[in-house]
């Protein structure tokens, strides 16, 4: 396992004497069914929020852009990385790796697409961290924050390829007994001990700490100022009721917002510096049971992260409900054994 590969298990290192210590068949099969259950999430789940986003002009708000951004940069990862990724795993063989241009280049892309979504996904979540607080604590300068969303947008592109650069030069097609791999290999331009070690503790800053302390913190006010928050003139049992459920949705979405950005990509982290820093596990490395569960938390981060906002919007529930409910009626009507009519009238069932 080398230091992307907890973003990109699709690739493969160099076997090593403990590859054996994958080679049961039934945890394959479980990781396989959950990789392709988190890849169908995304794939729907990212592509409805971007179709409701579109649909609904009421909903073409900063935060909803923002959260379209999000969701186009987790329907990358899933097109781009996750699509091939499943194919090989179902295939059980790599061949869009070889020693060719194609080899050289789809090695690089799927890092490309990896990484950058990735660190879209990141970055977006603490835009909108930033966002909601101005919304709700200066709500004034919130309205030309909110023009500047396109501009907000193309920065967080350009960072997340940015971080993605070093990276890309890095993944090689080097073979092996004959064999084409996609490796890491940071030499010459770089110390090949040093630098792996140093994207580590970058990604780790940039892409887990810092955006994490900045949410923990920009939330942490935002329910303070909510839950302080006192509706003016007189206010009735009805309106306390309604204001301390709104209170409590609130409190509860920044909560689950925190709490799946810190579960999700703990553990790959984790794996990184016990692989850089740390001999603990001997010879055989990091656990493959211990790498694929934080590979897969990781991606589920791409196919949850459409959910998050979604289970407490209104407006995007409702979104979901109209996209679902001609497919439940017609099934719904199907099953009920109804007459359906065709085009000139006639009983077609």
């Amino acid at each position: 396992m080398n230091n992307s590969s907890a973003i990109n298990n699709g690739t493969q290192d160099f076997p090593s004497e403990c590859h054996y210590l994958s080679s049961s068949p039934v945890p394959q099969w479980i990781k396989k069914v959950v990789y392709l259950l988190i890849l169908l999430l995304a794939l729907f789940g990212n592509a409805s929020v971007m179709w409701i986003v579109y649909k609904q002009r009421r909903m073409h708000t900063a935060t909803n852009y923002l959260i379209v951004n999000m969701a186009v940069g987790d329907l990358f990862m899933a097109i781009c990385s996750m699509i091939p990724t499943t194919i090989s795993m179902f295939r059980g063989i790599h061949s869009w790796v070889n020693d060719g241009l194609f080899g050289q280049i789809s090695c690089k892309l799927l890092l490309l697409s990896q990484g950058s979504s990735m660190a879209c996904s990141i970055i977006t979540l603490t835009a909108l961290a930033f966002e909601r607080y101005f919304a709700v604590v200066f709500p004034m300068w919130n309205a030309v924050i909110a023009t500047k969303t396109r501009w907000t947008v193309a920065l967080v592109w350009i960072a997340s390829f940015a971080y993605t650069s070093p990276i890309i030069y890095a993944r090689k097609v080097r073979l092996y007994k004959g064999v084409p791999f996609c490796i890491e290999e940071w030499a010459p331009a770089f110390d090949p001990k040093r630098a792996p070690a140093i994207y580590t503790i970058v990604s780790f800053v940039l892409l887990y700490a810092l955006p994490l302390l900045v949410i923990s913190v920009l939330c942490s006010i935002i329910i303070v100022k909510v839950w302080a928050r006192h509706i003016p003139g007189n206010s009735t049992p009805a309106k306390v009721r309604l204001l301390n459920k709104s209170k409590k949705n609130v409190l509860k979405m920044l909560m689950t917002v925190v709490l799946a950005f810190a579960l999700c990509w703990f553990l790959m982290h984790l794996n990184l510096f016990l692989q850089d820093f740390s001999d603990i596990f001997g010879p055989c490395g990091i656990p493959v049971g211990m790498q694929t569960t934080g590979f897969l938390f990781g991606l589920a981060n791409s196919a949850i992260n459409c959910c998050i906002y979604v289970i407490f919007s209104q407006d995007f529930r409702r979104g979901f409900k109209d996209l679902a409910t001609p497919f439940v009626s017609e099934k719904i009507n199907f099953a009920s054994g109804k007459h359906t009519r065709s085009h000139n009238g006639y009983d077609t069932r």
